[in-house]
């Protein structure tokens, strides 16, 4: 929480958490990325360098991790400003006003997105299901943030996807999850209806630690595969693909799921998607310009993710950044579709991508089919648009 005296004490494993799966990420400006991607990429604007943005990173954790107060921080932000000489023209006024916007911004965030991380748990959620808004009086307080003061909505309300605080630049707002007593010792007998609001701002456009990756399409191929490489490297894809196998597997041992068709258990289990996706792999140059396709990145979607964990497996993922490179033996065209099969240590894998006008989704990737008869099947009908000569 923050003191009076600017001070974040108490920091929790949430929180940290937050903090330390974020990857570092060149911005020029801080319009390079929306709220939503700022929930994996740690950016502070104008720093360019890797090295910089490395050194930022690790003193805003340690401030988290100490509980330090701005003095504390600011000292440690000078250090990091007199190692990698930058702001060197700036005055001193400026740079202490950078130090408390990055520091401000890092640990009242953190602070919200281990919040919600906690308070999304779902024995937490069967306990406390209701949320409610609290308006904390600073300077200047925004008026429809002091209306929404005590307003309780259901934690899973379209409300709390966009207004999740902070929601706005300086916001003090935060939010409490409450149980049915409770929202009986308010004078309430049931939740409040929704209220209207602006949802398509152009910052603040969702909760805290609710989001997954930056738009990978704004920067070099370079920063792009260095940021999917990090993010596999540190586990977060594993763990993704692990949390989704895992709610699949619960909600297909309920009852209703006993003796329907598998076309009623893919729609049943759509419910479970929340809009993540996830980039996991990134298409070099050479293979957009031959694939006439203008995006890098590939997209996982969970709503294609479910799909995978109910008819096989996420076993093979962990190469699936290998997919456009060394390893591509070759791709197939078919309507707006790609096949792409790779070889890696003798073994050959498919995937099979979908494109949108400006997407690219990978919709599943397993071991390709043993049998040249099973394998003409999967590409009946398409075109080979690239074959590596060996």
């Amino acid at each position: 929480m923050a003191t009076e005296s600017g001070q974040f004490q108490l920091p929790f494993r949430e929180q940290l958490a937050y903090l330390k799966q974020k990857k570092t990420l060149p911005t020029a400006s801080y319009k390079d990325i929306d709220s939503r991607q700022h929930d994996k990429a740690f950016v502070v604007a104008g720093a360019m360098k890797a090295d910089l943005l490395s050194d930022l990173h690790r003193i805003v954790i340690e401030a988290a991790e100490s509980g330090q107060s701005f003095k504390q921080f600011q000292d440690n932000f000078d250090d990091v400003l007199g190692k990698h000489g930058w702001l060197n023209d700036a005055d001193k006024e400026y740079k202490a006003w950078r130090a408390n916007m990055i520091y401000q911004t890092n640990l009242r965030t953190s602070h919200a997105a281990g919040r919600y991380k906690q308070m999304t748990d779902p024995d937490v959620l069967k306990r406390r299901p209701y949320w409610r808004y609290r308006h904390n009086s600073v300077e200047n307080p925004r008026i429809q943030h002091q209306r929404w003061n005590n307003l309780v909505l259901p934690a899973d309300a379209q409300f709390w996807k966009v207004n999740f605080p902070p929601n706005g630049y300086g916001c003090q707002c935060t939010v409490d999850a409450i149980n049915e007593r409770q929202l009986k010792a308010m004078g309430k007998t049931q939740p409040d209806d929704e209220p209207s609001y602006d949802d398509h701002r152009s910052d603040f456009l969702s909760a805290p630690g609710a989001n997954w990756y930056p738009d990978l399409d704004k920067y070099p191929e370079p920063i792009a595969t260095q940021y999917v490489d990090a993010t596999a490297q540190a586990g977060l894809l594993d763990r993704w693909l692990a949390q989704t196998a895992s709610k699949v597997a619960l909600e297909m041992a309920k009852p209703e799921f006993k003796d329907i068709s598998k076309t009623q258990i893919s729609k049943k289990l759509r419910k479970l998607d929340d809009g993540e996706q996830f980039p996991v792999a990134v298409i070099p140059e050479s293979y957009k310009t031959l694939l006439g396709i203008k995006t890098q990145s590939i997209l996982f979607r969970q709503l294609d993710a479910i799909e995978q964990a109910y008819q096989s497996d996420f076993g093979h993922y962990s190469n699936i950044k290998n997919l456009f490179g060394d390893a591509t033996q070759s791709i197939y065209k078919k309507d707006n579709a790609f096949i792409v099969l790779i070889e890696l240590q003798k073994t050959y894998y498919v995937a099979q991508l979908q494109v949108s006008s400006k997407e690219i989704f990978l919709k599943s990737y397993d071991i390709a089919p043993k049998t040249k008869a099973a394998l003409d099947k999967l590409i009946v009908g398409a075109e080979l648009v690239y074959k590596r000569i060996k």
